[in-house]
């Protein structure tokens, strides 16, 4: 054997990309705890070749310190700058990292749309409390939906939103899109214009906007009742801010990422959350991203390049 590639969550990898990788001449070893501590993680990385990441545990650097034989480290995401704090030593070593975006697109913008019929037709309430009153909700049809980011997943959205016949779509990102526009109808707008205006405002910018994006300013220019859902990544809204707001019953929200135990005594008209990252998982974006992964994994071994290569 070439070496030995540790695996972490067992969602990954699928047998036969288990196969290829074997095929290749690498042994597997899984270590199938999706939040492995450091500790665990520094024991496990110890004399292993490859590397790649299915579960949320925290690259650190004191991880890549104890990877002596490490050459290639797989994200099974986009998000990798999240998971891997170690990154710039990891860089240092000459340790190349990949990801594997578009994997989860369809998944997590599947996921957005659910959560905004659920919360705009107040199915979470109606179905934990058995109320049997009649109430009037608004049709999709009726309302302005605002999207934050306009990539990958941003993109899919508003393609869906499209396809259900929603109101309007506007979006704000770094750069117009003007071929998602023709493709989606969705309207470019400026970020103030958007908050202003949304009934739905759904997050889908990257990282790099930098953690509390949404922050109380921004909150506040939201209109009374919006919905805010973010299916992106942890910490895109100041959660201290975002709770004031929805204990005042302003705001409504639907977030895809773990929040304080105070946001529990919040009634599912008003919030909800997966608390546990479920916009990923389904099994069609799973076998993609184990395909990517392993593909780049023997690309970066083999050949020492691959195109989802990040550092």
């Amino acid at each position: 054997m070439k070496g030995t590639i540790l695996v972490t969550d067992s969602l990954f990898i699928f047998p036969e990309h288990e196969n290829m990788l074997k095929n290749a001449g690498y042994a597997i070893e899984r270590l199938d705890k999706p939040n492995a501590t450091e500790e665990e993680l520094i024991k496990a990385i110890k004399g292993k070749t490859g590397y790649i990441l299915g579960g949320i545990e925290k690259v650190t650097d004191k991880v890549i310190e104890a990877a002596d034989e490490l050459k290639v480290i797989i994200f099974t995401g986009s998000d990798w700058l999240n998971f891997i704090p170690g990154h710039e030593l990891a860089t240092k070593k000459g340790i190349p990292i990949a990801n594997t975006p578009g994997a989860n697109t369809y998944a997590v913008s599947e996921y957005t749309i659910s959560m905004i019929l659920a919360m705009t037709r107040n199915i979470f309430e109606l179905g934990r409390t058995g109320k049997t009153n009649f109430q009037t909700r608004p049709s999709l049809k009726e309302l302005t939906v605002g999207i934050i980011g306009m990539g990958h997943i941003g993109s899919k959205v508003a393609g869906m939103l499209k396809g259900l016949e929603a109101g309007k779509v506007i979006y704000n990102s770094r750069q117009q899109k003007p071929e998602v526009e023709k493709q989606t109808g969705a309207t470019f707008v400026d970020l103030e214009t958007l908050l202003k205006t949304s009934d739905i405002v759904t997050l889908h910018f990257s990282k790099e906007a930098g953690a509390g994006f949404i922050d109380a300013q921004k909150l506040a220019l939201m209109k009374d009742g919006a919905l805010l859902v973010n299916c992106g990544f942890t910490g895109a809204i100041n959660n201290e801010a975002l709770f004031k707001e929805l204990k005042s019953g302003r705001l409504r929200a639907v977030q895809d990422d773990p929040v304080g135990p105070e946001f529990n005594d919040l009634p599912l008209s008003t919030w909800f959350s997966s608390n546990s990252h479920t916009a990923f998982n389904t099994h069609e974006a799973n076998l993609k991203a184990s395909n990517m992964a392993t593909e780049s994994m023997i690309n970066l071994l083999t050949k020492g390049e691959d195109k989802y290569k990040v550092n």
